[in-house]
C-alpha cells in the first residue's frame, strides 16, 4: 500500500481531517473531512465525534484507522494505518498565563512573544524590578488563577536574588491552591538557577525546564523555549478536555496548537523565499483573528480577540457598503456574539458581519505591532513593512466570496507596494505544519502543487496627489495574439484588471513622479509580470489611509462601488 500521513484539528466549529498519500515518491493531498466539534462532557461524545470523522476518511481512501467493530484503536496495530497521524488544537478557552521577569525590556516582553503562539491569554506580569516585596508578589500569584507560569530574564551567570525569591513563590503557590488542573511551570530565565528551581518548587512533570530564552544582553531566541511550552500546552489540554488524552494515546501522537502549527509553515515559506519580504497569515474566524507573520527568520504571532463596545462598533460601522442605523448595527453584532454559527439572511446582515470583521483584522495587526515593534504596522497608514504573500484563511474568509475576502483584507491590512495575496481555503498550513517535523518533504512537495488559492495581485500607489489626480499610467500585455490595453489610474480608484486563465500577464507601470508603486523610489516603474488569479490585478490608489466621504450616504455607495469594481 502507498505511505500516507493524516492530520487532524479540532477547530473552534468543525474538526478536521486531511489524507495526504505518497505515490511515486510524490506526496499529494488524497482527501480531507470534516464533522462539528465536540469538547463539552465526560468524554465520551468526544470520542464518538473523532471516530466519525475518521470512519469518513477511512471509507473514502486505502487507509486503515478504525479496528474491526469500527472502534479508535492502538493504531500501531492496525496493518495499512498511516505512518504518522498529526493532531492540533485550535479550539479551547485561551490558557491564563502569568510571565515573570527581571526586566520589562529584556524579560517581560520576550516572554508576552513567546506565549502568544500558544493560546495564551497573560493575566498576569511580575516585574521584579517593580520592587514588590516577597508577601506583595505571593498575595498576586495567589489570587490571579494561573494556569501556566513562564518565568525567565536575567544574563547566564547575571544577577539571582530576584529570582530565587519569585522561585520560592511559586514553589508555595504549586503547593497550596487545590486544583482539578495543575498549573504548569516553564522555566526559561539564568541557567545557574535551572536545577535550583526544579528542585525548590518539587512540581514533577508539571515543571518544564528550557535554556535561557535571553541569548545575550537585549537578545531573545524563543525557538529555544518552543519545545518546553509544547510540552506545558499538551499537558494542560489533556487534563482540560475529557476524552483527549485518550485519543491522543491511541493514535500515538502529541497535540500542539493550531497557530503554533501553522506558524511553522509561515516560517518555513519565509526561509524558502528569495524575494527577501515577510510571510503573513490571517486566519480569520468567528470569535478571534490570528496573525502570524515570520520575517527576517524572526516568527511572531498573536490570536486576538475583539472585546464588543461603541467605540469598535461606529468604526466599524463606517465600512458597511449599506446604510445601518448604529442600534441595528449593535444588535446584530451582539447577537452574532451569542450564536456565532449564525449565517447572515439579507445583504444588511452581510455587510454589517464584513465590516465587523475589518476591525477585527485592524485591531489583531494592532495588537501584534504592540506585542512585536518590528512588525510594521500602523493603523492609519497600513501595513509598512513588506510581506509577499499574504495568506488569508479561517471560517470567515470561507464564507465570503472572492472578491468580498479580498475587499476585507485591503480595507483592514493597507498594503504597501506590489503583492500578492492567497487563501489557504483547506487550512493546510495547520495540517501541514503537524506534519513537517515528521517529513518535510510532505509539505514541500504539496505547497508545490499550488494548493492556495491566488485570490489577487494588488499594487497600492502611494502619492500625495488630489482626488482625481492621474497617478499612474499602465499598459497590459497578454499575449502576442491579443491588443495591448492602456489604463489611466487617479487618485481615489480602485481599478481591477482582470488576467487571463492558465496565462500570464504582463503590466508596464508608469508612475507619475510622486507616484510610488513598490518600485524602489517614486516615479520609477517597469514590468511586473502576474499570473492568473480569482479577482485578478487590483490597483489600489485610495490613499493611506483611504480617502473615505464623511456623509453616511455616500461613503455607504463608496464601499458599494468598491465591492462592484472587484467582483459585484
Amino acid at each position: 500500500m502507498p505511505k500516507t500521513y493524516l492530520s487532524l484539528d479540532i477547530g473552534k466549529n468543525q474538526t478536521q481531517a486531511w489524507l495526504f498519500m505518497q505515490r511515486n515518491g510524490t506526496w499529494a493531498l488524497q482527501g480531507s473531512s470534516s464533522v462539528p466539534t465536540v469538547i463539552e462532557g465526560d468524554g465520551t461524545e468526544f470520542r464518538k465525534n473523532i471516530q466519525t470523522l475518521l470512519s469518513q476518511i477511512e471509507q473514502s481512501h486505502e487507509v486503515r484507522l478504525l479496528d474491526d467493530r469500527g472502534q479508535i484503536t492502538n493504531i500501531r496495530r492496525l496493518e495499512g494505518a498511516p505512518a504518522f497521524i498529526g493532531l492540533t488544537l485550535s479550539t479551547g478557552k485561551p490558557i491564563r498565563t502569568a510571565v515573570i521577569g527581571l526586566s520589562e525590556a529584556y524579560s517581560i516582553a520576550p516572554l508576552r512573544r513567546l506565549v502568544s503562539l500558544f493560546n495564551c491569554e497573560v493575566v498576569l506580569e511580575v516585574n521584579l524590578q517593580d520592587n514588590l516585596n516577597a508577601t506583595a508578589q505571593l498575595e498576586r500569584l495567589l489570587t490571579s488563577d494561573v494556569e501556566l507560569y513562564v518565568i525567565g530574564g536575567g544574563a547566564n551567570g547575571g544577577a539571582q536574588k530576584a529570582l530565587k525569591a519569585a522561585i520560592e513563590n511559586l514553589r508555595l503557590v504549586y503547593h497550596l491552591i487545590p486544583r482539578a488542573v495543575r498549573p504548569q511551570i516553564v522555566y526559561c530565565g539564568n541557567q545557574e538557577l535551572a536545577e535550583y528551581a526544579q528542585s525548590e518548587i518539587e512540581a514533577g512533570i508539571d515543571m518544564h525546564l528550557a535554556s535561557n530564552i535571553q541569548t545575550n544582553p537585549g537578545e531573545e531566541d524563543p525557538t529555544l523555549v518552543w519545545k518546553v511550552m509544547l510540552k506545558a500546552f499538551e499537558r494542560l489540554r489533556l487534563q482540560q478536555i475529557a476524552g483527549l488524552a485518550e485519543v491522543v494515546s491511541d493514535l500515538h501522537t502529541r497535540v500542539i496548537p493550531g497557530d503554533f502549527s501553522a506558524g511553522r509553515m509561515v516560517r518555513f515559506l519565509e526561509q524558502s523565499s528569495e524575494n527577501g519580504k515577510g510571510v503573513l497569515m490571517l486566519r480569520v474566524e468567528t470569535d478571534s483573528v490570528s496573525v502570524i507573520a515570520a520575517r527576517d527568520q524572526k516568527l511572531t504571532g498573536i490570536s486576538h480577540r475583539l472585546q464588543v463596545d461603541d467605540e469598535f462598533l461606529e468604526k466599524a460601522r463606517g465600512f458597511s457598503s449599506q446604510l445601518t442605523d448604529s442600534n441595528s448595527f449593535a444588535t446584530y453584532i451582539y447577537n452574532r456574539a451569542l450564536f456565532p454559527d449564525y449565517t447572515p439572511a439579507t445583504l444588511e446582515d452581510l455587510s454589517i458581519e464584513q465590516a465587523w470583521a475589518r476591525i477585527r483584522i485592524r485591531e489583531a495587526l494592532s495588537a501584534l505591532q504592540k506585542l512585536d515593534p518590528d512588525f510594521g504596522y500602523n493603523p492609519s497608514l497600513g501595513l509598512m513593512r513588506a510581506y509577499e504573500p499574504i495568506i488569508l484563511s479561517g471560517s470567515e474568509m470561507q464564507r465570503a466570496l472572492p472578491h468580498q475576502g479580498l475587499m476585507i483584507a485591503l480595507d483592514s491590512i493597507l498594503p504597501h507596494g506590489i503583492t500578492t495575496i492567497l487563501q489557504d481555503e483547506q487550512q493546510l498550513l495547520t495540517a501541514l505544519g503537524s506534519l513537517a517535523p515528521m517529513e518535510p518533504l510532505l509539505a514541500v512537495q504539496v505547497m508545490d502543487e499550488e494548493v492556495f488559492t491566488n485570490l489577487a495581485t494588488v499594487v497600492t500607489v502611494d502619492t500625495p496627489a488630489s482626488e482625481g489626480q492621474k497617478v499612474l499610467q499602465i499598459e497590459v500585455n497578454e499575449g502576442e495574439q491579443m491588443p495591448r490595453l492602456y489604463h489611466k489610474i487617479q487618485m481615489g480608484d480602485l481599478k481591477r484588471i482582470e488576467t487571463l486563465a492558465n496565462s500570464k500577464t504582463e503590466l508596464y507601470l508608469a508612475p507619475e513622479d510622486e507616484s510610488d508603486v513598490g518600485m524602489g523610489i517614486p516615479g520609477l516603474g517597469g514590468w511586473v509580470g502576474v499570473m492568473d488569479s480569482k479577482v485578478g490585478v487590483v490597483i489600489d490608489a485610495r490613499g493611506r489611509p483611504p480617502h473615505l466621504p464623511v456623509d453616511e450616504i455616500a461613503r455607504a455607495e463608496a464601499q458599494r462601488n468598491w465591492l462592484w469594481e472587484l467582483g459585484g
